[in-house]
């Protein structure tokens, strides 16, 4: 590789370090070329994406950005999966993919939102990947939201409601007599 294209994709890593939400570094020693073509099919249906690593350009990326905490871990055969939107995506679908796939091993993973960063260990990582989608907690959200609603609609209908029961009874009871 030469000068210009090396400095080409340290530029380019840089703008993805300053950019992407979240990613998980892993380690993809072992894995066919088969199965990486199948989890990357997999992450670009999901707002994702896989880049093989060269460590030494990515060290130099790394400077500046939020992905500086990962320098040491940039070594061997590294794959960068991450999104930029996404928070969630990467650590669910690479957990799920090493569940089925042993050669693929999860070594850490990084959250950044708006200046502030996070880095995750594996375990963490897997931690984040346990967690419900958005769209889930959103439904969670609104049902609790909704059950204080419905209580209050119950009750102001059950006032209502007992006076045209008390009423029928009083109708009841005249028509037997």
């Amino acid at each position: 590789m030469d000068r210009s294209t090396k400095e080409a994709v340290v530029a380019d890593l840089k703008d993805l370090f300053n950019n992407a939400s979240s990613a998980v570094l892993v380690d993809s020693k072992g894995l066919s070329v088969n199965k990486l073509v199948e989890l990357r099919k997999e992450l670009n249906q999901n707002d994702s994406k896989m880049r093989i690593i060269k460590n030494t350009l990515a060290i130099r990326a790394s400077e500046g950005t939020p992905f500086e905490g990962m320098k040491d871990q940039f070594e061997g055969t590294r794959a960068l999966v991450f999104s930029l939107e996404n928070v969630i995506g990467p650590a669910k679908i690479i957990s799920e993919f090493a569940k089925t796939n042993a050669a693929l091993q999860i070594k850490m993973g990084i959250l950044s939102s708006e200046g502030n960063v996070s880095l995750l260990s594996a375990d963490d990582v897997q931690a984040l990947a346990n967690l419900p989608s958005r769209e889930e907690l959103i439904a969670k959200l609104l049902f609790v939201l909704n059950g204080p609603l419905t209580m209050l609609v119950r009750t102001l209908n059950e006032v209502p409601a007992k006076f045209v029961r008390t009423l029928s009874a009083v109708a009841d009871s005249k028509n037997n007599d």
